[in-house]
């Protein structure tokens, strides 16, 4: 049916540009990484800590059900976006260093490589962390 014209029942079709109502949910797109057991332990961190930081930063929302090795990743083509990149350096750091290049066309827009002496690196990290994480917490990042 047109939108606006009615069906055999004299109701209103909903087209698909009429929103839904809250008690319709809208089904929202996914995206799916296959993990392996270490990166997806890698992915949960302590408490689901870092599954949640990628998700509050990339706005996204991440399930890893228990058992399984299949991350999902819902919200908009860009939080999706955003939250795959992330869980990508993250699994990369547990291989190894990760090397970052500001003139790379992924990171332009929502990453600022900050250059840290190798010396002075214990003070930006904190003990165990801590002064490092709480940066992580007050300025959203990652």
């Amino acid at each position: 049916a047109r939108e606006g014209s009615a069906n055999s029942h004299g109701r209103r079709s909903r087209s698909r540009e009429d929103s839904y109502s809250d008690d319709e949910p809208r089904r929202s797109p996914k995206d799916y990484i296959k993990l392996t057991d270490a990166d997806a332990a890698f992915i949960l961190g302590k408490g689901g800590k870092t599954k949640q930081k990628i998700a509050r930063v990339s706005g996204a929302g991440l399930e890893l059900p228990a058992r399984s090795l299949t991350l999902e990743i819902t919200g908009s083509d860009e939080e999706r976006r955003l939250a795959k990149k992330y869980v990508e350096c993250v699994m990369a750091q547990r291989v190894g260093d990760v090397v970052l290049d500001d003139r790379d066309s992924r990171f332009e827009n929502d990453c600022t490589i900050v250059l840290v002496p190798s010396d002075c690196a214990g003070f930006v990290t904190g003990k165990n962390g801590a002064f490092l994480r709480q940066g992580e917490q007050e300025y959203g990042t990652i």
